[in-house]
């Protein structure tokens, strides 16, 4: 049974990232927020400590770019705000914060891929997972790097593949597609 499986470009990564960005910001305003309302010493030293932590990786950032992925570096940051929460004993925002944080990493890790196999074609995303019969396509269309799926219900999937899955053939590819559509 041949087999063509396809890793894509994925937007949903990046939207993510900027969620997780902005939930860093929204904890460093809390945090100041907090700095300002709390009467206690030990909210006041405690909300410095974080504050002071996660002002200290937001400036490192450009440097350690290059050298850890951002994922580690989000799961770094991540438990500062984590340890926060935790520090000032507010379970809730921490518990959700964890829920929030896994989540996240989980989109951000797992990779879109397109499946041709004889039988189907099976598109997974970070979210979901559809199959398609090759009954329901009408045309599929693999031409520098751009993958073309047009379906007979006049629903079109384009997308760009990445480098990982540049060493596919476009000429097989397109001909096992073509054999496949053939009634």
């Amino acid at each position: 049974m041949q087999q063509f499986t396809f890793i894509l470009k994925d937007n949903t990564q990046k939207a993510f990232n900027s969620f997780y960005w902005f939930l860093y910001f929204l904890h460093v305003i809390a945090i100041a927020a907090m700095l300002f309302k709390e009467p206690g010493a030990y909210h006041r030293i405690t909300g410095w400590i974080f504050l002071l932590l996660l002002s200290l990786f937001m400036f490192l950032y450009p440097y350690f770019k290059g050298k850890i992925n951002l994922i580690t570096y989000q799961s770094i940051v991540s438990l500062i705000m984590i340890g926060f929460w935790i520090a000032l004993l507010a379970w809730i925002p921490a518990i959700v914060l964890i829920i929030t944080v896994v989540f996240a990493n989980f989109v951000l890790i797992r990779k879109s891929k397109a499946i041709f196999s004889n039988k189907n074609i099976i598109i997974v995303k970070s979210l979901f997972t559809k199959v398609y019969t090759w009954v329901e396509v009408e045309n599929v269309v693999l031409k520098d790097h751009l993958l073309s799926v047009d379906f007979k219900n006049n629903h079109l999937i384009q997308v760009e593949i990445t480098p990982e899955s540049f060493n596919i053939d476009e000429a097989t590819f397109n001909q096992f597609c073509h054999h496949q559509l053939q009634p």
